[in-house]
């Protein structure tokens, strides 16, 4: 392999890794939410992950992802994005997440979260890396928790 390809090869592994990162920030930790409207309770879920990302914290991280969760385009699961994401944080010594919910729609039990997310990370003051993707996820109320249980994800523009 050459020396270039080897880069492509490398940054391409690192746009994934940062992808599942952004997409669990999408996420949010929600065990626990007693509020009354869905809606709020999904934005504070989104903001809860962000910040449990850039604390490093995976499990909470992924405290309301499904256990039965898939990306709809390939078979990816709860336990490969535990694992991506646990590398990422091993990878960045800071991460920071920026996310912008663009659309929500509640219709009873169930739930569809548009959101955009700009992730940064690195090891110094500064970012070394970062990217931008766009999520749409499918979410259920599992008895008082909101749980995402499908979503798909593309690099934003």
């Amino acid at each position: 392999m050459t020396v270039d390809g080897a880069k492509v090869e490398r940054a391409n592994a690192i746009k994934g890794r940062a992808a599942v990162v952004a997409f669990v920030s999408l996420l949010g930790a929600v065990s626990g939410c007693a509020r009354s409207d869905p809606e709020t309770e999904l934005r504070t879920a989104i903001r809860g992950m962000a910040r449990a990302i850039e604390q490093h914290r995976v499990s909470d991280a992924l405290e309301a992802v499904a256990e039965d969760f898939t990306r709809e385009s390939g078979s990816f699961g709860k336990q490969d994005a535990r694992r991506i994401l646990a590398g990422a944080m091993l990878r960045n010594e800071k991460i920071q997440l920026s996310t912008t919910v663009t659309e929500i729609r509640i219709e009873g039990d169930r739930a569809f979260a548009r959101v955009r997310v700009i992730a940064t990370g690195g090891a110094g003051p500064l970012p070394e890396r970062g990217q931008t993707w766009e999520f749409e996820s499918v979410w259920r109320r599992e008895r008082r928790h909101w749980k995402v249980f499908n979503a798909e994800w593309r690099e934003g523009m």
